[in-house]
């Protein structure tokens, strides 16, 4: 049963839960949660700002019903910020679900990765660490504050990660070649508590 969840999108998944009481809910436990774009409905569908809100929305509450610890969880963004409340939300449940495997992937249209402020002072007061992360992807960061500092912190909380990819969007990045440098000289400072290699893409060349 669990095998054939996992081979399933998301939203055919959680369908399942109406094909018998056999059936129902086991989707709650499934270990891979894996958010496209289109996961739960078209993006043609609906406006840009209602798709952001009801795909975020449905996100939130699949990780609010589901039980049991995330070997992998992978989001796409919906092609706009996403709201702070929400990531800082999710990233308490990944620690708590003891997640291995994190990927987020962001839209190449500038679309940056948002925490809040409150979350990263409650931080210094909480020793949450991801115990259990081996493998950190990120696509498309563009160098927001924000980014950065999710990047620091994901490294620093991480004793056992393995594999560490960070894919920057270098056509989005303002200001020439000296800020690039300044991302670079910044992500490279970054604490680890584990041995990972912190794979960095570099800016191609003109």
């Amino acid at each position: 049963m669990n095998k054939i969840l996992g081979s399933l999108p998301i939203r055919d998944a959680i369908s399942t839960s109406f094909l018998s009481k056999e059936w129902r809910y086991k989707w709650r436990s499934m270990s891979d949660l894996i958010f496209h774009r289109d996961s739960f409905s078209s993006s043609e569908e609906w406006e840009p700002s209602s798709f952001t809100r009801i795909y975020l929305s449905k996100v939130h509450r699949t990780l609010f019903l589901h039980r049991g610890d995330i070997r992998k969880f992978k989001f796409h963004s919906s092609g706009s910020e996403v709201i702070n409340s929400e990531i800082d939300l999710w990233l308490d449940y990944l620690v708590v679900a003891s997640v291995q495997q994190l990927c987020e992937h962001l839209e190449e249209d500038g679309t940056s990765l948002s925490t809040s402020d409150e979350f990263w002072n409650d931080q210094s007061n909480f020793s949450s660490s991801f115990d259990n992360l081996k493998h950190f992807d990120i696509t498309n960061v563009h160098g927001s504050k924000s980014e950065l500092r999710f990047i620091k912190y994901i490294l620093g909380k991480a004793p056992l990660l393995e594999v560490s990819n960070i894919k920057i969007d270098w056509k989005t990045i303002a200001f020439g070649e000296r800020k690039m440098g300044d991302i670079l000289i910044q992500m490279l400072s970054f604490e680890r508590i584990s041995s990972t290699k912190v794979i960095i893409d570099k800016p191609e060349s003109n």
